[in-house]
This record gives C-alpha cells, structure tokens and sequence, in this order.
C-alpha cells in the first residue's frame, strides 16, 4: 500500500526532472539577426563650379518721362488707358486749345500788318533815296525813312517769333507719347486745369529692356580694376547674369553688365552699378527687390555635396558614409559656396564616395546598412532612384 503510493508521487516528479535534465543537455537558440537599415546615398562627384556673388538689387526703368504740361489749360480729353503700352508719337492727352486758337491767328494778323508796314517802308526808301540824290531830300529826312525801314523790319521779326510761338503752343495742346512704353497712373481728370507748376498728367517707362541697380563695395571694386580684367565688353562677355525674383523663382532672361558710376558713394562706401535685362513679355516691373547672381562664364571642377547630407557640431561639420563594407563612417568636412541644393567640399571628400542624404537618424558609426543609391537635382535637392539595395550595395535593378 505504502510502496503503491510512493510510486504515485514519484513518477510524475521523475519526468518533470527528465524534461529538465533533456533541456540543459540541448545546445542554446541564437536570436534572430535584423536586417541592416536601409539608407539612401548620393555618390559625391565632380562638377564645375564657376565662382559667383550675390547681390540684392532693385529693378528700374531704362527710360523715364514725366508728361508735364507746358501751357496753362483744361484737360480736354484723356486718350490712353492707365497701365496700357502705347507707341512713340501717340496723341494721350487733350488740352483745351480755344486760346492758343485766338493768340494764334492774333499773331498771324500782326504778322500780315508787320508785312503790309516793312513793304510800305521799303517803297518809301527806295524812293526817298532816289530824289535825295538828286538833291530833293535832305538828310534828315532820309534818316527818318531808313529808321522806319529798321523798325517795320524788327517788327516783322517780332510777329514772325509771335506765330512761331502760339503755333508752338497750339501743338503743346496735344500730349504725346516720346517714345515706346508702358503710361502710368493719370494723377488728372478730365476738366482739370493743369499748368507747368501743376506737374506730370502721368508718366511713360521703358522696361524693355530693364535696369537692374546693385551697389558693389568700394574695396572689391578697387581690387576688380587692379585685376586688369581688359575691357567693359570683354568683362561683361566674360560673365553670366541672372535674377531671381521676388516669389523665388528664376528669370528666364540673362543679363548683362551695362554700367559702372565713375564715382564712390561718400556715405555708404559703395559703387553703384547696372545690369540691363531683356524684358519682352513685361514680367519684371521696375521697383521689385530682386537677387541678382554674377558668375563667372568658366570655372574649375569641384567636389559638391547635397547640403542635407552636411551636419554640423561643436567640432565641425561632417557627413555619414558608407564604406566598401557597408559600414557608416563619419568624417569631418570643410564646405564652401552654396549652388543651389548642393555646397562645395573645400576638403574631406573624395569623388566616388557615398554619402548619406536620407536615414540620418536611424544610423551611428560602426553599423552595417543596406545603401540604395539615389540621384539628386542639384537645383531643387529632390532624390530620384530605386526604392531597395542590391546585394552589393547598388542600386536596384
């Protein structure tokens, strides 16, 4: 009975301590091993780097005129709409000419009468100097007739200078467009009486082509004649101009450098200078702020690196790479001129070599990863390329 039930206890104790003994005999289960972090790079290369300054500028007219009344009277009729291109010699303002009418025909009449006088005068001459010589008329009385002759003939002088003048003024009652451009806003209305002192109706511009002013220093400008470069034209063949504009975007148009002042600017220490910019479909306007960029048409090859790779401590700037092996490395780097999405590498890079632009933050040095080589626009710094890596590394296929 006793030794029944000493074998009911025993038995279960004996395979639970065989489990054991089967278990810590068997060899030990390894974890499963992740798979290496999958990383975009950017295979860093050489690219020509043409040396560059920016400059903040502001657009301007290349030819300006204010249409100033030059008589005194009403505004008769307005023949332009306000904004609107018109054409050299274009009639855009009316003045009432009822005045300029009467002063004109006043100073025809005085002309006729001042012919009608110096005629009678010269006839009157003629003859006095006739029977003068013959001993009719005295001396005096010849003086008298020669100095009427010079006064009728100041006279005629006088009414020619008159008409000349009121038909003058009768053409001034019409305002007309100097030459090609776009007219302003019209600061008077139809009715207004408007003189000299009155100032301009409106204004014309040219923006075809358009000026774009810059200020250069003083030092740098100094230190640009002192390079002997050659002359205006070849200095401005040998460099490329471009804007950007107001909203961020490029000006399609190049430019060209058009003016440098004689003279520095006492207050400011500058040189002000001037780009002409063609400008057919009106898109800049003058009085924007703009960046204009000035480089040079020929430049050297240098090693860039897309400027979200580039990190930055206390120690300096680096990139992650990724190594023959796979590996991450970080090695620090000197960069230069920004170009767009990308920065020049003054040092620490070498062409070939793979930099980490996405997956920065899931990675350390040491690590192994997958790269997945990618393409980026040096402009814009968007990635193009495969979504996976190959065995190797490369891109995928």
């Amino acid at each position: 009975m006793l030794s029944s039930s000493f074998s009911k206890i025993c038995s279960p104790l004996f395979a639970i301590f065989t489990v054991l003994v089967i278990a810590g005999c068997s060899e030990p289960v390894d974890p499963p091993v992740a798979a290496p972090v999958s990383v975009s790079v950017v295979v860093v290369d050489n690219s020509e780097v043409r040396p560059s300054r920016d400059f903040v500028a502001r657009t301007a007219a290349s030819a300006k005129a204010d249409l100033t009344p030059r008589i005194e009277a009403e505004i008769r009729e307005i023949l332009f709409r306000e904004g609107a291109r018109v054409r050299e010699g274009q009639v855009l303002v009316r003045l009432e000419d009822t005045r300029v009418n009467a002063d004109l025909q006043q100073a025809r009449a005085e002309l006729t009468a001042a012919r009608a006088e110096i005629e009678s005068a010269r006839k009157n001459l003629e003859r006095g100097e006739e029977v003068a010589g013959k001993g009719y008329l005295s001396d005096a009385d010849l003086d008298k007739l020669k100095d009427r002759f010079n006064a009728a003939q100041s006279r005629l002088k006088t009414a020619e200078a008159s008409v000349q003048k009121a038909d003058t003024n009768l053409e001034y009652s019409e305002i007309k467009a100097p030459f090609d451009g776009w007219i302003g806003r019209l600061n008077f209305d139809v009715g207004a009486v408007v003189s000299p002192a009155s100032g301009p109706i409106t204004r014309v511009l040219v923006t075809d082509p358009l000026y774009v002013e810059f200020q250069l220093n003083e030092s740098d400008f100094v230190a640009f004649r002192r390079a002997d470069n050659g002359t205006e034209e070849q200095i401005a063949n040998r460099l490329s101009l471009q804007l950007t504009l107001p909203d961020g975007g490029r000006f399609e148009q190049p430019g060209r450098l058009d003016f440098a002042d004689v003279q520095t600017d006492a207050n400011t220490g500058t040189v002000a200078m001037r780009a002409a910019f063609p400008n057919p479909d009106a898109v800049l306007l003058p009085g924007l702020y703009v960046t204009l960029r000035i480089e040079e048409q020929a430049g050297d090859s240098r090693v860039l690196v897309p400027q979200s790779a580039v990190q930055e401590t206390i120690e300096g700037q680096f990139v992650l790479l990724v190594d023959e092996q796979q590996k991450v490395i970080q090695r620090f780097i000197e960069t230069g001129t920004r170009i767009g999405a990308m920065l020049v590498a003054e040092s620490g890079l070498d062409t070939g070599e793979k930099v980490i632009v996405e997956g920065l933050q899931k990675v350390r040095t040491g690590v192994t990863v997958a790269p997945v080589v990618k393409q980026i626009d040096p402009v814009t710094g968007a990635l193009t390329g495969p979504d996976n890596a190959t065995a190797d590394g490369g891109a995928a296929q």
